[in-house]
């Protein structure tokens, strides 16, 4: 049953709407047959917000600066806070914060982020959804499919195809964000100080251990805030540029991370057409010929002649290209003997046929109509000649070659 809650109900007729019902029809973003389950894995979704860019320069001035002034001969460390709607509202009418006692607070740094707007020159090409450019993609060699083998007692078996575990994320968006830091303190000689240990830190990259950030120091500026019947305080202010990344658990509704694993073997099939049966002929088709690297690195390939579909492997090719002469001995005005047995063909688990043969009298070819042979399974083969259609006697003297597939 699809699930239905208030948003998925039409107000007018109070029934289920089609339309932003799940379940009813596809979505066209969320293929299920294309996700993997995450529930076992020990790698989270990567996180990034805005959140954790604040987190990140609000740690690097309390841990890595650690600003301090000098007060009564003691060294104060500087409270760094961020600015929320009273406090900025308190700032922005008085120039100062009081705290909860009504005392002025003094020292005391505020940060308070001001915009934030995308990069135009690493601005992402994604319309709507992400495209296969605007991913990362991170592999792992071992995984729970890739099984280990014992190499002290190997188990007989072919050797396995490994896969890859592959996460593939989203390339984050490159931001800008600008922050106005605040300083306050009681006297100039303390604010000096405070900027003295401030500005060497514009050439570092601002944040914590996860999240590191390229900072731009802008301008400072000072003034004197007096409050009437109350000490003066000396205030400075200067402009934080952090170039920072942002990415979400998920946009456009799709994770940003997404787990699949390699193909573990890719084959490609290759067809090769011919005028006859390859096994009708000594000839081997120039195509097959070509296609010889691959066959050689454990590939087939398929060949369709004289109404037959051949799949040529590395011992089919084999016993195609191993071609063999032997001479035959005179028995009489007709016939010969080779001493020989015909090769198996690996596709059929026959003998090789009179037609994987040639017969040469004294160099010159002869046909197969002129002569009579079977191939068989004994050593001695006779072939028995025409003479009628041959036109001549065999002598002991004539050379008898036959060239063909044999073992």
């Amino acid at each position: 049953m699809p699930r239905q809650n208030r948003q998925n109900i039409d107000r007018k007729t109070n029934k289920p709407n089609p339309k932003r019902t799940e379940g009813i029809f596809n979505d066209p973003l969320l293929n299920r047959a294309e996700q993997i389950r995450r529930d076992d894995d020990v790698i989270r979704t990567v996180k990034r917000t805005v959140f954790d860019i604040d987190y990140a320069i609000k740690w690097y001035i309390e841990n890595e600066i650690q600003p301090q002034i000098t007060a009564n001969k003691n060294l104060i460390d500087v409270p760094v806070i961020f600015s929320n709607g009273e406090k900025w509202d308190n700032v922005r009418r008085l120039g100062y914060i009081r705290d909860e006692k009504g005392m002025l607070q003094s020292p005391l740094i505020m940060l308070k982020r001001n915009s934030m707007q995308e990069r135009d020159n690493t601005r992402t090409l994604d319309v709507n959804r992400p495209q296969a450019g605007n991913q990362l993609i991170y592999r792992t060699k071992y995984n729970e499919r890739n099984r280990y083998q014992d190499e002290l007692f190997p188990i007989p078996t072919n050797e396995p195809q490994h896969s890859q575990k592959i996460y593939v994320v989203d390339v984050p968006k490159y931001v800008n964000i600008e922050y106005d830091m605040m300083f306050w303190c009681d006297f100039t000689t303390q604010m000096n100080d405070l900027v003295d240990q401030i500005m060497p830190y514009g050439r570092f990259a601002w944040g914590n251990e996860s999240n590191k950030f390229a900072t731009s120091l802008g301008s400072f500026s000072f003034e004197t805030v007096n409050t009437v019947g109350e000490d003066r305080l000396v205030r400075a202010t200067m402009p934080l540029t952090v170039m920072g990344t942002l990415l979400s658990e998920q946009e456009t509704r799709k994770s940003t991370l997404k787990k699949m694993y390699s193909v573990k073997k890719v084959v490609f099939q290759t067809t090769v057409d011919v005028d006859e049966n390859i096994f009708n002929t000594t000839t081997v088709p120039q195509q097959l010929l070509d296609s010889s690297q691959t066959i050689a690195g454990g590939g087939s390939v398929t060949v369709n002649g004289g109404g037959t579909s051949t799949t040529v492997d590395s011992n089919t090719m084999a016993y195609l290209i191993g071609l063999v002469d032997k001479t035959a001995t005179f028995v009489s005005a007709t016939t010969v003997a080779v001493t020989g047995t015909p090769k198996i063909n690996p596709s059929t688990l026959a003998f090789a046929s009179v037609n994987e043969f040639d017969v040469y009298v004294n160099g010159q070819y002869i046909d197969k109509a002129a002569y009579t042979w079977t191939p068989d399974e004994n050593t001695t083969q006779t072939i028995v000649f025409d003479t009628s259609t041959l036109g001549y006697d065999i002598l002991n003297t004539d050379t008898v070659i036959v060239n063909g597939r044999w073992a």
